[in-house]
This record gives structure tokens, C-alpha cells and sequence, in this order.
């Protein structure tokens, strides 16, 4: 069950393995690219592709073979090799270097893997809302509500008008995106990587919505919006379900 009560939220790297790599090597920043395991048959296995190549065609279930059939100019980068074993230090070192921004903003910080970490943010929106903040959509810039079915501006803008007059539950976690969206610019500031999340009342749901609208961006899923999203949802899609 979810506490309504909580704000939780899910920050997830977009594409992490790759914008390591682009950040040692800026010559792979936007233009087509994958990271593939260190093993070569066909050409690797691809853990981890860029949106750029992904709008060629390119998706993570491909090896590095195939996807240079789908995208002849795709950058291929190898993880690095130690004693015959895939080296992943470089792309953990970098994921502690997000969860040190994490941790510095006063969040209860749980990480759940090299690109993504739980946030609860419930204290943090308790002192905002005891110190008097104010839900602003120029504070949301890079937020959605659900899936947005409409025009996200007015989508936006309807949600902060009925948020301003009834408070609510929903209250609690526009304040937690904005908490968010100031987090994920704090990551970018310190690190150069780019993040989406997801803002709500349990981390199911907040896992659930934080791949709605990525690249870059984050979506709260209010309770009231549940049922329109689950109308359509594969249930492969819900955490520990499927």
C-alpha cells in the first residue's frame, strides 16, 4: 500500500553506460552510439544505447553487428576488459558521484543499482510546506502528470490551478518535483549526466512513471490519475508483478 502521505521518487540515468563514455570521450555526445559488452561475438552485446541511435533503429536487444546494419555510423565502445572479465569500475565510480549529489540534498537515499536510486523525500517536503513554498509551474519546467493526455503545458497548468485551491496529497508531491527538479540540475552541474524520475506515494509508482517521458524529464503519478494509466498498461510494466 501506498502511504499518501509519502513522497518517493526514482532517479534514473538516461542511457548511463553511454554518457560515461561521452563525458571521457565528447566526440560520442550526440551522435549515434552504444556501449557493448566485452565479449565480441557479433559484434557484442549491447548494454546500454543513446536515444540518438535508438531513433535509428538501434535497441538493446541488438548485437553490435546488427545494429551497425541499422546504423552504419553507430559508435560501438567496448567495456573496458580485465583478466578476461568486463570492468565496470569507471561506470561505478561515476554512479557514486550521483548518489553524492543525492546524498547532499538531504534525502534518504536508497541505491537501487549503478543508474538508478530511491529517494524519500518525505522530510524535505515537510520543512518546504512548513516553511511556506509555493507550488509555481515555472518550477516544473521539465515535469509531467501522468501521461500527459493533452497538451503538457495545460495539462501542467490545469494540475497547479486545482493543486492551489483544494492542497492535497497532490500538494505533497508537486512539492517533491520541485525538490526533484532541483536535483537532477545539481546532477547534471556536478556530474554532466542527464536523469529522469519519477515522483510518488510508494516506490512502485514512482518506478512505474519515471520512464514515461525520458529522456531529461520526470512525471509525478498522482493517485488520481492510477486508474487511467493502469487502463493500458502491460502489468509486465508494474514493479515485482508479471
Amino acid at each position: 500500500m501506498c502511504d499518501p502521505q509519502s513522497v518517493i521518487s526514482l532517479l534514473d540515468m538516461d542511457c548511463f553506460y553511454v554518457q560515461v563514455e561521452a563525458r571521457d570521450n565528447p566526440t560520442i555526445a550526440g551522435v549515434p552510439a552504444a556501449v557493448v559488452q566485452y565479449k565480441t561475438w557479433k559484434g557484442g552485446g549491447i548494454i546500454a544505447v543513446n536515444y540518438e541511435a535508438r531513433a535509428k533503429g538501434v535497441t538493446r536487444q541488438m548485437r553490435g553487428d546488427e545494429a551497425r546494419e541499422k546504423c552504419p555510423d553507430i559508435v560501438l565502445v567496448r567495456v573496458p576488459e580485465v583478466r578476461d572479465k568486463a570492468d565496470l569500475t569507471k561506470y561505478k565510480k561515476a554512479g557514486r558521484e550521483v548518489i553524492e549529489v543525492l546524498l547532499d540534498s538531504g534525502a534518504v537515499v536508497e541505491r537501487a543499482s549503478i543508474d538508478e536510486a530511491y529517494l524519500d523525500l518525505t522530510k524535505l517536503v515537510d520543512k518546504r510546506l512548513e516553511e511556506g513554498e509555493v507550488v509555481k509551474l515555472e518550477k516544473l519546467l521539465n515535469t509531467h502528470v501522468g501521461r500527459d493526455d493533452g497538451d503538457r503545458s495545460e495539462v501542467m497548468r490545469d494540475w497547479c490551478r486545482e493543486i492551489l485551491e483544494e492542497g492535497g496529497d497532490d500538494l505533497r508531491l508537486a512539492v517533491g518535483a520541485q525538490i526533484m527538479e532541483e536535483v537532477r540540475a545539481e546532477v547534471f552541474r556536478r556530474t554532466q549526466f542527464r536523469c529522469s524520475a519519477g515522483i510518488s506515494h510508494c516506490k512502485t509508482l514512482a518506478k512505474l512513471c519515471a520512464g514515461l517521458n525520458k529522456p531529461n524529464k520526470q512525471t509525478v503519478l498522482p493517485q488520481g490519475r492510477l486508474a487511467g494509466l493502469y487502463k493500458d498498461l502491460p502489468i509486465t510494466k508494474v514493479r515485482g508483478l508479471g
